[in-house]
């Protein structure tokens, strides 16, 4: 299946907020009498990269700058006949705009007055509702799996998504399929059941902000929120980390209720390093080109329980002679031929099935004498990735910036209880993701910026049994039945009272999703006002190939014979 989405939008505000992930600054400049100064050189200052951004204060005395990465700033504001100001350091998230409205006092130039005060947190510019949630947060709080997008739950009207349903979570009630993903910008979104292409790792992530209502129309593909990441970048100084996170059950007790303790082996380890691309005697990237790159991984090995109840070996026989109720009172088998009785309550070898009687050897002895639940199997799942982005940021030149990146996760896991408790009929999972974008930003002019992004995602997975040859279904007798490599496997039988038995009926699973991005949008302010105009395309593809059922699945309910 493929799709083509295209969007056009066209909006008016105080100010738009920009569908990068990026920050802005406005306000106004006046005098120490209240009356605007028009002319005013305005300046802001990346502390990490030395980049500098500027404009001047329009005849309303109103000065915006667009397109900041979220960081640490400096600002200056310089005019003749008055004293300079300079604020030494303020802070910018993603998708905020901050105000900052300069009063200029009369004086040389070269005098200046610098302001330390702290800054209002109340956004007063936008009806954008939201939460950010920044990198001491995101590195400091305590995550299991170290997975970010658990951190989501502190922002008010997040909620979990309902049982089996599509997406990640709730936002204010809406569907959770109506969530929009995007990193730096870019679509993240797999819309197969709505969750993320890919989730960058960790150490490489700078915040994230959720935003849960009042967003804009270039958001407007889903209307439950928007979940924005923007990742780190490089700076003039080389930066890194080294971690390992360690779980394992050495000092764990047993489970009461197993017979043996469960293994737990959890080993989380990665590395981030960024700064000023650099190549010895070929180039010196400080204050122009900066690189980011992180990796994470995970090997893990983790004891699962599975409880149920197996024929016992005289059942297997035919022979139900002990055979009880849940009130242990003696069940009587009915022929459902003959309508009576069988004699005995044993079932004459010469009515059993030849193909029944060889899947029926598949199941387990039973291993929990005396217990209603007379089998009990362990089980280890095993679950590893390798997690990995890299982005390349380049000052071209002073209106010219440019950014590349890519994140990418393969990812394996293995389940020996997939519907089945019996361990022979585990299942792989294979999925793999990537995203890769570039971001183009030209400063046409101090009041006219255009930014042009394209990106590509992927999303795949391979769910069932890779590498079978063995034919399961001609072992026991079924003719007919598939002979395709990818679908060997048992008949899944769910006998009433009894575990299920044979391969997952609904695996294989193995599809593939696409995403291509074409995005281009010019902001152009004007006076008061800010104009946002541009348009979006998005073109999907959803490829899957239909396995379910295809061995067949058998349903017993014993309506005939008790």
């Amino acid at each position: 299946m493929m799709s083509v989405k295209l969007s056009l939008f066209w909006a008016t505000a105080a100010f738009l907020y920009a569908q990068d992930p990026t920050a802005s600054v406005v306000g106004r400049i006046t005098d120490s009498t209240g009356a605007v100064i028009p002319g005013v050189k305005v300046q802001i200052t990346n502390l990490d990269t030395n980049r500098r951004s500027e404009t001047v204060s329009n005849g309303a005395g109103e000065y915006t700058v667009l397109y900041l990465n979220p960081g640490r700033y400096s600002l200056q504001a310089e005019n003749t006949g008055f004293r300079g100001y300079h604020r030494p350091e303020l802070g910018l998230e993603v998708d905020q705009e901050l105000r900052i409205d300069i009063r200029l006092e009369v004086g040389a130039i070269a005098e200046s007055v610098t302001v330390s005060d702290v800054l209002p947190a109340l956004n007063t510019e936008s009806g954008s509702r939201g939460d950010v949630t920044t990198n001491a947060e995101i590195t400091e709080m305590p995550l299991n799996g170290r997975n970010f997008s658990d951190l989501v739950y502190l922002t008010g009207g997040v909620s979990p998504k309902g049982e089996d349903a599509d997406g990640a979570y709730s936002l204010n009630g809406a569907r959770a399929d109506n969530v929009s993903f995007l990193v730096d910008g870019m679509n993240n979104t797999q819309r197969r059941n709505t969750t993320s292409m890919v989730s960058p790792p960790i150490e490489g992530i700078q915040e994230f902000k959720i935003i849960t209502s009042g967003f804009n129309a270039e958001y407007g593909r889903f209307a439950g929120g928007v979940l924005s990441v923007v990742s780190k970048t490089g700076g003039n100084r080389v930066r890194g980390s080294l971690y390992e996170f360690l779980r394992n059950d050495y000092p764990d007790a047993r489970n009461f209720f197993d017979q043996a303790k469960s293994k737990l082996r959890q080993n989380q380890f990665g590395a981030t390093i960024s700064g000023p691309v650099f190549l010895p005697k070929l180039y010196n990237g400080r204050d122009r080109t900066f690189f980011l790159f992180t990796w994470e991984s995970l090997r893990q090995i983790s004891g699962s329980t599975q409880r149920g109840i197996v024929p016992t070996a005289d059942q297997l026989r035919g022979d139900f002679s002990k055979a009880r109720d849940a009130l242990g009172n003696p069940l009587k088998l009915t022929d459902p031929l003959s309508k009576a009785p069988f004699p005995g309550n044993q079932i004459p070898a010469n009515r059993f099935d030849p193909v029944a009687a060889k899947l029926a050897a598949f199941y387990p002895a039973p291993n929990l004498p005396g217990a209603t639940n007379n089998y009990i199997a362990q089980g280890n799942s095993t679950g590893n990735f390798n997690n990995f982005g890299a982005k390349v940021d380049h000052n071209l030149s002073a209106s010219n910036r440019l950014m590349v990146s890519t994140f990418w996760k393969p990812n394996h896991s293995f389940n020996p209880f997939q519907r089945s408790p019996i361990p022979i009929f585990g299942a792989t999972n294979e999925q793999f993701g990537i995203l890769s974008g570039v971001r183009w930003v030209r400063i046409l002019k101090p009041a006219l910026i255009n930014e042009a992004t394209g990106n590509f995602s992927r999303a795949t997975l391979n769910q069932g049994w890779p590498g079978n040859t063995r034919d399961w279904s001609g072992d026991v007798g079924f003719a007919g039945g598939t002979k395709n490599p990818s679908d060997l496997g048992l008949p899944y039988a769910d006998v009433s009272g009894y575990v299920g038995l044979g391969h997952a009926y609904d695996l294989p699973k193995v599809w593939a999703y696409n995403n291509y991005q074409l995005a281009d949008a010019v902001t152009w302010t004007h006076g008061r006002h800010t104009l946002k105009f541009g348009g979006d395309a998005l073109h999907y593809q959803y490829f899957n190939k239909g396995y379910s059922d295809l061995r067949g699945r058998m349903t017993f309910l014993g309506r005939f014979t008790t």
